[in-house]
């Protein structure tokens, strides 16, 4: 994830303060500079979490930046975590797991939903097939476990492709 996805995920609250100064250091990795950047990015992980915060938000309005909102910050970090799975960083179950625990549920995009849960971000086929995965495990019972993993192979590859096409739907607004 990159230096805004890891500052959505600590606003979501998936990143405590401490690991702010990590946070720091990508950033500075990828070319952001400012001298509270810096600073933050020197201090311990033992050190006050009044100090941290200070340089933390003195270093988003020396580089112009914000801290988003808690809807934005879910939809930025899972768009994180869907880079990661991409790039083969992470593993798409465990990745989905992460996107729908973590990210998705930090907001309450259920209360959004329309017809489908979690349609209002278009998120609901990724989650009917994350389901579906899962449901195997318990509902198959009586298929063998070449049937079961011929079947969890499906979905995976199933899911992959809707987890494209829903970083497209992130990319172009929800």
């Amino acid at each position: 994830m990159n230096f805004k996805q890891q500052i959505a995920k600590y606003r979501t609250g998936n990143l405590s303060d401490c690991q702010l100064p990590d946070i720091a250091i990508l950033g500075m990795q990828e070319g952001l500079d400012s001298e509270s950047l810096v600073i933050l990015a020197g201090l311990s992980k033992n050190e006050s979490s009044f100090v941290i915060i200070e340089y933390f938000e003195k270093a988003l309005e020396e580089l112009k930046l914000r801290l988003p909102e808690r809807r934005e910050a879910a939809l930025l970090y899972a768009d994180g975590l869907i880079d990661d799975i991409l790039n083969g960083k992470r593993e798409l179950i465990d990745g989905i797991y992460e996107i729908k625990d973590d990210a998705i549920n930090s907001f309450d995009f259920f209360s959004e939903s329309k017809k489908y849960c979690y349609d209002s971000i278009g998120f609901e086929a990724v989650y009917a097939l994350f389901e579906d995965y899962y449901d195997i495990n318990e509902y198959g019972s009586s298929w063998s476990e070449k049937k079961k993993t011929k079947m969890k192979n499906k979905i995976k590859t199933e899911l992959l492709l809707e987890l494209k096409k829903w970083k497209n739907i992130i990319k172009n607004g929800v």
